[in-house]
């Protein structure tokens, strides 16, 4: 029942398009039926960098997630332009505590750019709702979808979050219903 009452603040971390974040956090209220606030932008801090690698450690990152939320209620969606990684993962394109009720998302591999394509904004802001959407049904401690058109689907390349749809299957609509 403590869930019921939690609310989702979305963290904008460095240089992150605030249309794109007020686009999000718009959308992501009535799917998880919570309020939705977005917090002042954080510094993307420097000692998460790491210069061999030539990205942020996303542990770090959440920490410093951790660190604004307001209540232990409070889950916190972090976004960022920048490359992350987790010492066991080469690269991680979202991250998600459930413990601490942190997750983060990064848009860097999500841009076609990165891939050598032109740039295609709807691209990358359907991408970033459904992996952000991925991470939060986590923190409500959710399992990954085993269906691969379920927007809770694990995705392992930008195929596999271009295919799932934008909606929990039935079987993931009943598992959140649970955990409200």
């Amino acid at each position: 029942m403590a869930l019921l009452k939690a609310k989702v603040v979305v963290v904008p971390l460095g240089e992150v398009d605030f249309m794109m974040i007020n686009r999000l956090a718009t959308n992501i209220g009535p799917i998880f039926g919570r309020s939705v606030d977005i917090l002042k932008g954080m510094k993307m801090p420097e000692e998460a960098y790491n210069v061999v690698r030539n990205q942020y450690y996303a542990n770090i990152l959440m920490n410093k997630l951790e660190r604004v939320k307001a209540s232990t209620k409070e889950m916190v969606l972090g976004a960022c332009e920048e490359d992350l990684y987790l010492p066991d993962e080469p690269y991680v394109i979202g991250h998600s505590d459930a413990v601490s009720g942190t997750s983060l998302v990064s848009l860097f591999r999500i841009r076609q750019e990165f891939y050598g394509l032109p740039e295609d904004e709807s691209k990358v802001y359907t991408r970033l709702f459904k992996q952000s959407i991925h991470q939060l049904a986590h923190l409500f401690e959710m399992t990954s979808c085993r269906n691969p058109r379920c927007i809770n689907y694990y995705s392992q390349s930008m195929i596999d979050i271009d295919r799932k749809s934008e909606k929990f299957c039935d079987i993931c609509k009943r598992q959140l219903a649970d955990k409200k």
